[in-house]
């Protein structure tokens, strides 16, 4: 067996409650228990206070807007986790800012060798879009596996 057929040990999967995360968090848990890996689920929050207060015409709370979005992120995850096998180990990691950069930033400081992620996000606390997948294929330096949701049955 080459490096090529290794196994992944560490595998990193991004959800945002889409329905293309959905499908990576299931390929990541189908994944992580055959090649017998470590899995660390992962969402990430925007800096909403950054740009709350140019952004609404009406004054806003930017630190009860950050709350929420902070609370939002924590039911995504819990979501997430919920859903893994219980004989699965699994860390969960919330981070704040720019999705693909955060994402990458993980990578680097957990030693993740391959990413999961769905290909565009439209989930509850805001958007994983297609840019932030493209992000990350563009400048991992390990696996990356974006996972594209079929459409909903008419």
């Amino acid at each position: 067996m080459d490096d090529r057929d290794a196994p992944f040990r560490s595998i990193l999967v991004a959800v945002d409650g889409s329905a293309h995360s959905e499908l990576a968090l299931r390929r990541a848990i189908r994944l992580a228990a055959a090649d017998h890996a470590r899995l660390t689920v992962m969402t990430v929050v925007p800096n909403v206070r950054e740009g709350a207060a140019s952004t609404w015409s009406v004054p806003v709370d930017p630190a009860a807007l950050q709350e929420e979005a902070d609370r939002e992120g924590q039911r995504t995850l819990r979501a997430a986790v919920d859903q893994i096998p219980g004989d699965q180990p699994v860390r969960s990691v919330l981070r704040h800012g720019h999705a693909g950069p955060e994402i990458l930033a993980e990578v680097a400081e957990s030693g993740h060798d391959v990413i999961i992620l769905g290909a565009r996000g439209l989930g509850r606390i805001g958007s994983m879009a297609g840019s932030v997948s493209r992000h990350v294929l563009h400048h991992a330096k390990v696996a990356v596996f974006v996972a594209h949701a079929p459409p909903p049955a008419p």
